[in-house]
């Protein structure tokens, strides 16, 4: 059982390196200019979803009786179409900073008249990026509740909860260490195509997903 916890907290500290977990929560976050307390609330809330919408998944499975073949198998066709959804996003946030930078003029005049113009905008993008991140799948959690079935829900509940929490925990590092860092690096020639350089982040982070796997 120890071996299970130690696999629980690795594993989950290791899974929450991957791109897709904090890059696009730091992109957008600076190119929005998230304060702290809202990158926390929303970086939390995406990783347990993420860990969440696993944990429904292997439920459904084990109350059906699917073996966890075939779970990983609905996990990799999520995981796919959510590499695909995120490579989508990042070109419609892409093509909307390109018309933004261009409209320069134009949106400094709104936002000094009406200081919540683009308000709207920047909430269905950072509440796509949770879906995005929600519907993406938690692979590796898969086999580790597999593997404490036998020890009962209590250790379920235990491998579940470890594992969440280092994940949620170890996204809200690095995003906050990497938004730290950029708040020190001064580039004012890319202040007006913040939002481009968001959508094209989050686009190679998407096709990262899904070439090499992450």
């Amino acid at each position: 059982m120890e071996v299970l916890f130690i696999s629980a907290f690795s594993i989950g500290l290791l899974h929450a390196l991957a791109p897709d977990h904090w890059l696009p929560f730091v992109v957008l976050g600076k190119s929005q200019e998230w304060s702290r307390w809202k990158t926390t609330r929303i970086v939390s809330l995406a990783g347990l979803g993420h860990v969440g919408s696993s944990v429904v998944i292997v439920l459904i499975g084990l109350t059906i009786g699917t073996a966890m073949e075939q779970v990983n198998g609905w996990e990799e066709v999520r995981g796919t179409a959510a590499s695909v959804l995120m490579v989508l996003f990042g070109g419609i946030y892409t093509v909307w900073g390109i018309m933004r930078w261009r409209n320069h003029t134009h949106d400094h005049t709104y936002r000094h008249v009406h200081p919540h113009g683009l308000r709207k905008e920047e909430i269905v993008s950072y509440w796509t990026l949770f879906a995005l991140i929600v519907f993406g799948p938690c692979e590796p959690l898969i086999p580790l509740i597999f593997a404490a079935i036998p020890y009962g829900w209590i250790v379920i509940s235990a491998v579940f909860i470890l594992f969440g929490t280092v994940t949620v925990l170890m996204m809200l590092l690095q995003v906050h260490l990497a938004m730290l860092g950029l708040s020190w690096m001064k580039f004012h020639f890319l202040n007006d195509a913040s939002h481009i350089t968001a959508g094209v982040v989050i686009i190679l982070t998407g096709l990262a997903i899904m070439i090499f796997g992450m």
